[in-house]
């Protein structure tokens, strides 16, 4: 046995847990860009779902069109008069 074998051995050790160190780094990072774009995805849809709703809820307002509810038409006015 050499004098620099635990020194050695130490490195080694070292050297793996740093290659392992990097390839967790690099998973996690591509979980990161993913997450990005699933967050982006996201946001874009809640945007065009917030201003639907406030173009909904604008609608609420208006006078909804007279139509006759279907039991009481009779035998001369058609059951879906749209």
């Amino acid at each position: 046995m050499s004098t620099h074998e635990p020194g050695e051995r130490r490195l080694e050790r070292l050297e793996h847990v740093s290659g392992y160190s990097e390839r967790n780094i690099e998973i996690l990072s591509g979980e990161v860009a993913e997450l990005n774009r699933i967050i982006s995805a996201l946001t874009k849809r809640l945007s065009q779902l917030e201003s639907r709703l406030i173009e909904l809820n604008e609608r609420v307002g208006e006078e909804p069109p007279n139509v006759p509810p279907p039991h009481s038409a009779g035998p001369d006015i058609p059951k879906d008069p749209l």
